[in-house]
């Protein structure tokens, strides 16, 4: 993990940098003993996590945790029992408090690692969840449909009809906008007024493509894409 260190004791950061040091997934991006100087590189890099002392001149740890976002992890390291309830309610991944063992240490970093592996691991649900659906708006209702659904799209006067099984969506959308959300990989435009997944595709030539539920002629400005990219998939020369 990317971290930044901040304590204004310069003894109880050598102390923190040389644990870090000790840690190989650790990647200590700076150290500073002015909390001023170490904020500002929080906000322009951004890491994963931040050890910080909480009483410090001019700036506070607290304060300084209050102006982040959720995705940066917090471990408070002070002198002071204290404030080890208002560090919780920040949501804070531990508290260490001064001087503390080198154990002390792996444990709450481990903490830490395990929370940034929740971030990620849903970071990757979401990117997977939002490579599989299609967005879009339509008689004032958001929709999230399923890419394998659908069956094709239409173009129809100022709308477009987007296919399932079981309904027919009609947002106001082109042609061009609704081909630019879907992946490459799994649709074609076969026609000015056609998209179909290449999933329906059950047979093609040079000038017609047919599915389950349609045969549509191949546009011409459409031909050679199409072609080229089923020769691809199917493996054909």
């Amino acid at each position: 993990m990317k971290c930044i260190a901040i304590d204004d004791e310069p003894l109880a950061l050598k102390t923190l940098c040389h644990y870090c040091d000790q840690v190989p997934s650790i990647q200590l991006l700076g150290a500073y003993t002015d909390p001023l100087d170490g904020l500002s590189y929080i906000k322009s890099f951004q890491p994963d996590l931040l050890f910080l002392d909480i009483r410090m001149p001019e700036l506070s740890g607290i304060d300084i945790a209050n102006t982040l976002g959720k995705d940066i992890l917090v471990i408070f390291s002070t002198a002071h029992r204290e404030y080890a309830v208002e560090g919780f309610e920040l949501n804070i991944v531990d508290y260490l408090l001064k001087p503390y063992s080198f154990d002390r240490f792996l444990t709450a970093y481990a903490k830490a690692e395990e929370r940034f592996q929740m971030f990620l691991n849903k970071a990757a649900v979401e990117q997977s969840d939002s490579a599989e659906t299609l967005m879009f708006r339509c008689n004032y209702q958001n929709i999230k449909l399923p890419l394998s659904e659908i069956l094709y799209i239409e173009a129809f006067d100022n709308y477009i009809k987007i296919v399932t099984p079981s309904k027919t969506y009609m947002p106001v959308m082109t042609m061009k906008n609704i081909l630019n959300q879907l992946p490459e990989s799994g649709f074609v435009r076969v026609h000015k007024s056609f998209i179909i997944p290449f999933a329906r595709i059950k047979s093609f030539n040079n000038e017609t493509v047919a599915t389950d539920k349609i045969q549509v002629s191949v546009g011409r400005t459409f031909q050679k894409d199409f072609l080229e990219k089923m020769r691809s998939l199917k493996g054909l020369k």
